[in-house]
């Protein structure tokens, strides 16, 4: 209770009006069925608006629970719009201060209406928002993320009331500033899974497409961090609109030649989209690729002026290896070291075979898979090693005196490391048939003149970049390992 209720229980008819309360409230707790709800909610509108004096409402904690729970999804729309009266009620006599200073109090039962409203509750709710909340301006903030996970889902296309929400979404931007909007949005992307091809969409049509990134940074909003997140939680959402809408907002904020994002950044979000490659939908994997080789979503060049070929195959191949492979490559090498997971629910074989089957899915794709090959194989070498090593526990074995026939048995014989081996057998067949050996006699040569040298010169060839340096020790049990289970 704050000092303006205490103040005011010494008046004797706000006393009085408490009590009213009191009572309207107990009636909730003897309702049975939807109808007693009705009820309950009609005799405390009639106290409250026969004491509309009072900006002051008594037992609003206990008024906001019982409000939110008339508001469950399960009860029926009569209950709801009756509910809603309530807020309207209460609204109007408490006015917009003291309502941005209960904003949660009222709001949780609010929020969470609009995705499970019936259609004739929904312009009720609108209405809400658009009375009450707009004009709290800047101090809508605090709540401004609930506020947009629970109106996104009215953006759906075709939907009678998609205009009115859209048109209520850039009223709220404008109210609180674009930059702290873009950042609650990119909050409820994050979190709410439902809300992610509206939110997603949201930014897409707001986005002019006559300006470079650079002239809308504040649809990134204040937290770049966030939206990054976001971005690659989303592009391995679920559903594949979801990642198409994704990978179409990637391709515009997220070009190659420009710098909007870090290194490191740009990198979690390439390992994030790669991914897409394993639901082998031709719709994903264009856009992919048109990020990576240079290209719009229409198919159109795109990259600093003085870069553009107008050969496309050309303009590709230089973009590439200008812009993006480095970052491919370090992303890919991420993946292979288990720094990107793919998925929350996915099990932890699923998360092991999914490097190979990525690489592979690269490989379908000339521009890309042939061209970080040199770069990543050896952390393929060292990945698929490691897990076969962790999962049959042979870290305490001393190299090359062991039982050949008896490892490989042992490796066919776990399920796990049997479906490793096969799926990097898939990736090893894939090459010409000399290329992997030559690949390795090229390390081998390598490793024994760092040796020779003592490490004092780099190695000569691209792997090296995003592969931590091999001891001739190590890269010979990694040989004599890939000898037991690679298919000759």
């Amino acid at each position: 209770m704050n000092a303006e209720e205490v103040e005011l229980l010494s008046d004797s008819k706000y006393r009085n009006y408490v009590a009213a309360v009191d009572k309207a409230l107990k009636n909730f707790e003897y309702s049975s069925e939807w109808a007693d709800l009705i009820s309950a909610l009609g005799k405390l509108n009639k106290v409250l608006q026969n004491n509309a004096k009072y900006q002051v409402v008594p037992k609003k904690l206990t008024i906001g629970k019982r409000l939110a729970q008339c508001l469950h999804p399960a009860l029926p729309s009569g209950v709801h719009r009756k509910a809603l009266e309530t807020y309207e009620i209460i609204f109007k006599i408490i006015g917009p201060k003291r309502l941005a200073k209960d904003l949660f109090l009222y709001s949780s039962g609010l929020f969470p209406l609009l995705s499970n409203a019936a259609m004739s509750v929904k312009p009720v709710l609108l209405g809400l928002y658009e009375t009450y909340y707009l004009p709290l301006g800047k101090t809508l903030k605090p709540g401004l993320q609930g506020l947009l996970t629970g109106v996104l889902p009215g953006l759906e296309e075709g939907s009678e009331y998609y205009d009115r929400t859209n048109t209520l979404l850039e009223k709220v931007a404008a109210a609180v500033e674009q930059s702290a909007f873009y950042s609650a949005l990119w909050g409820s992307i994050l979190t709410s899974p439902a809300v992610r091809l509206p939110g997603v969409s949201f930014v897409l049509l707001h986005l002019n497409r006559k300006l470079s990134m650079e002239d809308q940074l504040f649809v990134m909003g204040s937290d770049i961090e966030l939206m990054v997140e976001a971005v690659c939680t989303s592009v391995q959402d679920s559903s594949v609109l979801v990642q198409r809408s994704t990978l179409d907002l990637i391709l515009f904020c997220f070009p190659f030649h420009m710098s909007q994002a870090t290194r490191p950044d740009m990198i979690r979000i390439l390992s994030a989209a790669l991914h897409v490659v394993l639901r082998r939908d031709m719709s994903l994997n264009r856009r992919l690729y048109a990020w990576l080789l240079g290209f719009d979503n229409n198919g159109g060049v795109a990259g600093p002026r003085s870069t553009r070929q107008s050969n496309p195959e050309e303009h590709a191949t230089h973009y590439f290896n200008s812009f993006s492979k480095d970052l491919l490559v370090q992303a890919m090498v991420g993946i292979l070291q288990g720094k990107a997971r793919g998925g929350e629910e996915e099990s932890i074989l699923m998360h092991d075979l999914k490097p190979f089957r990525i690489l592979i899915s690269l490989l379908d794709k000339p521009e890309l898979g042939p061209a970080i090959l040199e770069d990543v194989l050896i952390e393929v070498f060292r990945t698929l090693y490691t897990q076969c090593r962790m999962e049959l526990d042979l870290q305490n074995q001393s190299p090359f005196s062991k039982d050949h026939t008896h490892l490989s048995s042992k490796l066919r014989e776990n399920k796990k490391t049997a479906e490793l081996i096969k799926t990097a057998n898939l990736l090893f067949n894939s090459f010409e048939p000399y290329y992997m050996w030559d690949y390795i006699a090229r390390w081998f040569e390598e490793c024994c003149r760092r040796k020779v040298t003592s490490g004092s010169h780099s190695a000569r060839h691209a792997g090296s970049v995003a592969s931590p340096e091999l001891s001739l020790v190590e890269f010979c049990r990694l040989v004599d390992f890939l000898l037991d289970i690679v298919s000759l």
